[in-house]
């Protein structure tokens, strides 16, 4: 293999392989990237066995191949080269190292490769029928469900989230045992049959970051999930845990209900997280019969305390006080992108549900999330 290739598209590539490669790997070739050079592509391929990306940038390929190099490496040699000007010649030596060097300078280095013949069998997906939809509004919905994405898997918590597509919509549903995300958006589907699957966290977690295309193509075979975004192809396993019954979740009794604006509820709840107790996270929100928000979070360690105060832009219900794990709220809203939240509640032991206020065709966005105990 010998090539000869920018830095920035190189390094903009190897910056998205290297999030799938595992930073500790019990199998030496899971931490190498492949890189097989043909046509005017070098294309690049991570994976840890269950997530695997597929990209490629352009190339002037003088001599087709592949090989593996490792990935850390390899990416913070790129990195190191980013403000020359010359391309990157990059070649393999008899010896199976791969050679790298600054078109016409003097620095130059040799890294140990591995043979691609050890690197995991690729998958083809090209002829499994495809979902298109939409990239804008499924980054939209996968950013909202990251949020309440479990951490571990468990009876209430899935490390992912449930992907639904019907025609005419999607829907994702993401809980970690404390919280609950249903996200729901009108879109063309193209489907006729409605197909439910879960999709693992960090699958989720790498499409984010596939940028500079409108149109997704998504494709369902068996155990695997597949998403392509121009040159970009992103595919996993498919999760086999159950997700749970969350319907009846989404709509528990509540008999209060607070608009408020976005911006300054957030501003306010991240000015007394920072005195909030390390442990618990906790932030009490008193809610007066006119509206006015107490925000108070304590720390018992140190006997620091933080207040501050909102008024609803609207409040409906008697005068209500619930504790959360303030961080909980600020991931929300965070996410949220409206200028108003409404908080449905009824008290402290039952859970509060927060939606942005928004018109019914854009979509619908539910948060729900258990109250703290503050014993």
């Amino acid at each position: 293999m010998e090539i000869r290739v920018e830095t920035k598209p190189l390094l903009a590539e190897l910056n998205l392989a290297l999030g799938i490669v595992e930073s500790k790997a019990t199998i030496p070739i899971l931490s190498n990237l492949l890189f097989r050079a043909e046509g005017d592509f070098l294309e690049l391929v991570a994976t840890d066995l269950d997530v695997t990306l597929r990209t490629r940038c352009r190339a002037e390929v003088i001599e087709p191949g592949a090989v593996t190099v490792p990935a850390r490496k390899i990416g913070s040699i790129v990195k190191a080269f980013l403000g020359e000007e010359a391309p990157l010649w990059l070649k393999t030596t008899p010896d199976r190292k791969l050679f790298l060097q600054p078109l016409g300078k003097r620095n130059e280095y040799h890294l140990q490769t591995l043979p691609e013949e050890d690197f995991p069998s690729l998958l083809d997906p090209s002829a499994i029928a495809s979902v298109k939809l939409d990239a804008a509004t499924v980054k939209q919905c996968i950013e909202e469900v990251l949020v309440s994405s479990g951490n571990e898997d468990g009876r209430f918590s899935v490390r992912g989230a449930l992907l639904v597509i019907e025609p005419g919509s999607l829907t994702m549903v993401s809980t970690d045992g404390h919280r609950l995300t249903h996200s729901a958006y009108p879109l063309e589907t193209g489907v006729e049959t409605p197909t439910r699957v879960l999709v693992p966290k960090k699958t989720l977690t790498e499409i984010m970051k596939l940028e500079g295309e409108d149109q997704l193509d998504m494709r369902i075979k068996e155990s695997h999930i597949f998403f392509e975004l121009g040159q970009r192809l992103l595919y996993s396993r498919l999760m086999d845990t159950s997700f749970p019954a969350f319907d009846k979740v989404l709509n528990p009794p509540t008999d209060k209900r607070a608009v408020l604006h976005r911006a300054g509820f957030l501003e306010k709840l991240r000015r007394v997280s920072m005195v909030a107790d390390t442990k618990n996270r906790a932030v009490t929100l008193s809610f007066d019969g006119s509206g006015v928000l107490e925000i108070l979070a304590r720390n018992q360690e140190t006997a620091d305390e933080g207040k501050e105060y909102e008024t609803a832009e609207s409040y409906e219900g008697d005068a209500v006080s619930i504790g959360f794990t303030i961080d909980f709220l600020t991931d929300f809203l965070s996410v949220c992108r409206s200028e108003f939240v409404t908080m449905r509640m009824s008290d402290a032991e039952h859970q509060t549900v927060l939606e942005p206020v928004r018109k019914d065709e854009a979509g619908s966005h539910r948060y729900v999330v258990m109250p703290l105990r503050m014993d």
